[in-house]
């Protein structure tokens, strides 16, 4: 069914799948981007343009949720879509992550298909900035997409060995990823701590030189 849909409508039916997908629509991301590297396989589409399609199509879906999220709030957690998946103790685990690493934890929520909504809607309702959700969220599809496209376009073929396959590829990289952020994370936490325990050491010495006060010289010329 999706290829047809691609095959007859190109890159707006990329677009508009993936669109729906990010705002809830129960249609499928992955075989949605399988299927258009396949066509550009198969020369009935060029990849690059797929590919920006295909990111253009999740990044505007996610946002246009995160956006619903942001005006309707629990109306939206609210959904039995999202109820389902986000059980109290989720709810609390995502909240605490999103609390202390809002960035990473957009990140790795866009691949966790299970978690997604329920994790942008919450990102959403806990005072991310959109510009933050949106440079995540840009980011973690800029490492998915060119990879499931191009599984697609290698794999025309055999798309569904490739999409198992493809799953743990993607979960790999995606763990690079998180643990090169979390370093990045710790080694600047640790500079910033460096710097205040400078600065204060700084702000205590120049203190302890003001309550000591400029020492008096000695008068050399007393009266003969």
């Amino acid at each position: 069914m999706v290829l047809a849909l691609l095959s007859r409508y190109g890159l707006l039916a990329i677009f508009l799948l993936l669109l729906g997908a990010g705002v809830g629509v129960p249609l499928p991301e992955e075989p949605t981007q399988l299927a258009g590297g396949a066509l550009a396989s198969e020369g009935l589409l060029s990849l690059l343009p797929v590919m920006a399609t295909c990111w253009l199509g999740i990044v505007c879906g996610d946002s246009a949720w995160f956006l619903l999220a942001q005006r309707h709030g629990e109306l939206v957690l609210s959904r039995a879509a999202v109820r389902r998946l986000l059980t109290p103790e989720r709810r609390r685990k995502v909240e605490a992550h999103l609390a202390r690493h809002a960035f990473l934890t957009v990140m790795i929520s866009r691949h966790l298909s299970g978690l997604r909504l329920a994790a942008f809607a919450l990102a959403a309702t806990h005072g991310v900035r959109l510009r933050t959700f949106v440079a995540a969220d840009g980011l973690s599809a800029l490492i998915s997409v060119p990879l499931v496209v191009s599984a697609g376009f290698l794999g025309a073929h055999h798309l569904a060995a490739v999409h198992g396959a493809l799953r743990r590829v993607e979960l790999t990289v995606l763990c690079a990823a998180a643990v090169a952020g979390i370093v990045f994370l710790a080694v600047r936490r640790a500079r910033r701590a460096r710097r205040l325990a400078e600065a204060e050491a700084a702000e205590a010495t120049g203190d302890d030189a003001a309550r000591r006060g400029p020492r008096s010289s000695p008068d050399r010329d007393h009266p003969g």
